[in-house]
């Protein structure tokens, strides 16, 4: 393994094989990639990253957002002399990335390949919306109290209401938040690269509606929904199903 800038990475070569260039999820790092990574070692050069902040790569500039990730992406890829075009694959969070990069760097994009990408909004009930509406109003006030008082009414309000990821961010949390509140429509369709899109169909966190929505949105895009697996293990379970599936869009969409 090598560090290199704020990037820390894991890198094995072929000759004359295509980049794949892998992007983990939140909260993980390049080894929850390694399973279904190890498929392609002998298929082309795969590159698996430890993004900012995780693993152990450096913490990204305070407050950065995925369009900041892909650029910073971009930068390493190459000052490592990897100007591409890369295959890039990512999961959840990494697949923000991955869409970032087709629309920022499409220079250095071939195809994007999500797997249980994240990114988009998700429809929402009327009384999810009002009880949201009614949690970032107590925010507000427990922040405005403690401006006022001195209390210490918003770390409780973290510690009551924050989800798991957001007490666990530790020093990410600007970016969690940013990251969270972001929607990618706009980069979406901007995305011109073959692009496949691979969502589990028990998956609570990325569900199957938003790789709907990136579908209807790409220009060139095929989605696929994995029965019975959730949000993690398609990445382990369902490894071998989401190589046929990746396998046959190169074959047929990258290489034809």
């Amino acid at each position: 393994m090598t560090e290199h800038s704020s990037f820390h990475y894991k890198r094995t070569e072929v000759e004359n094989g295509p980049s794949f260039v892998w992007l983990h999820g939140w909260g993980q790092d390049l080894s929850s990639l390694n399973r279904l990574a190890q498929l392609y070692q002998s298929k082309g050069n795969n590159t698996l990253f430890d993004l900012p902040g995780f693993g152990k790569s450096a913490l990204p500039p305070r407050g950065a957002g995925t369009a900041d990730y892909a650029d910073m992406l971009a930068e390493n890829l190459k000052t490592l002399n990897l100007p591409g075009p890369h295959i890039f694959i990512g999961h959840s969070f990494g697949g923000r990335i991955a869409v970032q990069m087709a629309a920022r760097h499409p220079e250095m994009t071939q195809s994007i390949i999500l797997i249980a990408g994240a990114g988009l909004k998700r429809k929402r009930s009327i009384a999810f919306k009002l009880r949201s509406i009614w949690l970032k109003s107590l925010g507000k006030l427990a922040g405005a109290s403690d401006n006022m008082f001195k209390t210490t009414y918003r770390e409780a309000y973290r510690k009551r209401f924050g989800s798991a990821d957001y007490k666990a961010a530790g020093d990410l949390r600007p970016t969690f938040v940013k990251v969270v509140n972001e929607d990618l429509v706009a980069e979406a369709q901007a995305t011109a690269c073959p692009s496949l899109l691979i969502y589990a169909s028990e998956d609570n966190e990325a569900p199957p509606e938003i790789g709907l929505k990136y579908t209807s949105l790409m220009t060139n895009a095929q989605y696929h929904q994995l029965k019975g697996y959730g949000h993690l293990d398609i990445l382990d379970r369902g490894a071998y199903q989401c190589q046929a599936l990746i396998d046959a869009f190169i074959q047929e969409q990258v290489f034809k």
